[in-house]
C-alpha cells in the first residue's frame, strides 16, 4: 500500500504553496523565535531541507513520459519479431510443405497470442530458436545463414531490453512518489507548527493569515489526486485548537 498524503491537493501544488509560506515564515522568523523557544535556527532549516528533498525528486509525468517512450518502443519492437516471424513462416512452408505438425512446432498455432505481448513474443522467440536449430540443415537449404539463426534471439533480446527499460521506469516512479509523499509529509507537520503559531501571532491579519492555512480540498481537485489523497485529521484537528 502506497503512503498516504496528510496535505490536500497534488504534489505539485502542495510544493507550490509551500514555496511562499516558507518565504514568509523566513522574512518573519525572528517574530516565531520571540513568541516561542520552539522556533530556532535549527527548525528553519529543517524546512528548507525537507522542501528541497521533495522538489528535487523528479515528478511522475517525468517517469510517465519515459514510460511512454519506453513503451513505444516494446510495440515497435514487438512489430518489427512478428515481421521477422512472418517472413520466416515463407522458408518453413517452402522447406516442409503441407506439414502442419512441424509447422506447429515452430510456432504457427501459437502466434496469433505471441504478437499481442511482448512476455508472450519473448517465449514465444525462444522456442522459436530451439526449433529453428533443429531444423537448422533444412533451413539452410532455403536459404538461411548464420546471421538469419541469430536474427532470432537479436530481436527477443532486444525486446527483453525495451521491456526492462519500461519495468524499470514503473519501479521508479513508485519508488519517486513514496519518498516525495514522505518529504511533503513531514514537512507538511513543521509547516503545521509554524501555522498554529501564526494563527496567534497575526490573528488580526487576516491579508498574512491566508498564507498560514493548508489548502483545502476543491472540487476541481483530479481523481488521481483525491484516491491519492488521505488527510491527516489528527494533525489538522491538533492544529486548529
Amino acid at each position: 500500500m502506497g503512503q498516504s498524503r496528510s496535505y490536500n491537493g497534488g504534489d505539485a501544488n502542495f510544493i507550490i504553496f509551500s514555496s511562499q509560506s516558507i518565504n514568509i515564515i523566513n522574512d518573519k522568523h525572528d517574530e516565531f523565535v520571540a513568541f516561542s523557544p520552539h522556533f530556532t535556527a535549527e527548525t528553519q532549516a529543517e524546512l528548507k531541507t525537507l522542501f528541497e528533498t521533495a522538489s528535487n525528486i523528479p515528478s511522475d509525468n517525468t517517469y510517465i513520459d519515459i514510460q511512454a517512450k519506453a513503451t513505444e518502443n516494446v510495440n515497435k519492437e514487438l512489430a518489427a519479431s512478428g515481421k521477422f516471424f512472418q517472413r520466416c513462416k515463407f522458408d518453413i512452408e517452402m522447406g516442409f510443405p503441407n506439414d502442419k505438425k512441424v509447422w506447429n512446432q515452430f510456432g504457427f498455432n501459437d502466434y496469433d497470442n505471441a504478437r499481442k505481448s511482448g512476455k508472450l513474443m519473448y517465449l514465444f522467440l525462444t522456442d522459436f530458436d530451439m526449433i529453428a536449430n533443429k531444423y537448422k540443415e533444412a533451413l539452410t537449404a532455403e536459404g538461411w545463414t548464420e546471421d538469419t539463426f541469430s536474427a532470432i534471439l537479436a530481436h527477443r533480446d532486444k525486446l527483453k531490453g525495451f521491456m526492462d527499460e519500461q519495468s524499470d521506469c514503473i519501479l521508479k516512479r513508485n519508488r519517486a512518489t513514496e519518498e516525495r509523499t514522505i518529504a511533503l509529509n513531514a514537512l507538511y507537520e513543521k509547516l503545521a507548527i509554524y501555522f498554529k503559531a501564526a494563527r496567534i501571532m497575526y490573528e488580526d491579519d487576516e491579508d498574512l493569515l491566508k498564507w498560514f492555512r493548508f489548502p483545502a480540498p476543491t472540487p476541481k481537485a483530479t481523481k488521481e489526486e483525491a484516491e491519492n489523497t488521505e488527510v491527516n485529521e489528527e494533525v489538522v484537528n491538533e492544529t486548529e485548537e
